[in-house]
């Protein structure tokens, strides 16, 4: 059985559509399959697949039912747990997705 098909077209960033093509190359993918999976999976979930915030806090207050109070706890906690593993190295700074490669 055919699939019928539509044509799509959308402006999108340069640097993000080079670096997503490399990508999905490696993946074995073309943009138009990524596209695909994408919308079979917003289809089948009524939904996007990723979790979509105003803000942080907005987010761990209605996923996790935390307060403000909860909220700046586990920040802290996380910026400290954060610093002490970025001074024992086991953290490197990545600016793009070629510095994964390395």
């Amino acid at each position: 059985m055919s699939m019928m098909t539509v044509v799509l077209k959308s402006r999108v960033d340069r640097s993000n559509a080079t670096e997503a093509r490399r990508v999905l190359a490696q993946l074995g993918m073309k943009p138009s399959d990524a596209i695909n999976v994408l919308f079979a999976q917003i289809a089948s979930r009524k939904a996007l697949p990723f979790a979509l915030a105003i803000s942080d806090s907005s987010y761990a207050r209605e996923e996790y039912g935390l307060d403000e109070a909860a909220i700046a706890r586990v920040g802290s906690r996380l910026r400290r747990e954060l610093a002490r593993e970025r001074r024992a190295g086991k953290i490197r700074t990545v600016s793009s997705i070629a510095d994964l490669k390395e």
